[in-house]
């Protein structure tokens, strides 16, 4: 099961805050071994309303990136099509819903998947 740092999820929101009303996209860094996210890998990306991109080419080969997280401002904390494509890639993918709360997020695995992990308190 996986773990995930509360000051990781909080930073993420308040990211996502910043950028609305356009798409947030970050990645999630922590301990492979542990399953444990516990920082934001913050990379180039294009943002609109309605999507959020990156040139894949320039993800770094870093074992410590284990997961995706992205905000949807429409308020729905579901995958698209493009996102299900996308979830593929990682074990762990979050989707904030606007509004911006730690109630408004759902995390999938990589065949999309809903799945349940645990909130550490730091």
């Amino acid at each position: 099961m996986w773990s995930i740092k509360k000051s990781v999820l909080l930073n993420a929101l308040k990211s996502a805050e910043n950028y609305y009303p356009d798409e947030f996209m970050c990645f999630l860094g922590g301990q492979k071994k542990e399953n444990i996210i516990d920082e934001i890998v913050f990379l180039p990306t294009s943002t609109t309303i309605d999507s959020a991109t990156i040139n894949e080419t320039i993800i770094p080969f870093d074992e410590s990136i284990l997961g995706s997280l992205h905000s949807h401002p429409n308020g729905y904390a579901t995958p698209s099509l493009a996102d299900k494509k996308f979830f593929t890639k990682y074990n762990l993918n979050l989707i904030f819903g606007y509004p911006f709360t730690l109630t408004n997020i759902n995390f999938f695995n990589a065949k999309s998947e809903k799945i349940k992990i645990n909130l550490i308190e730091d």
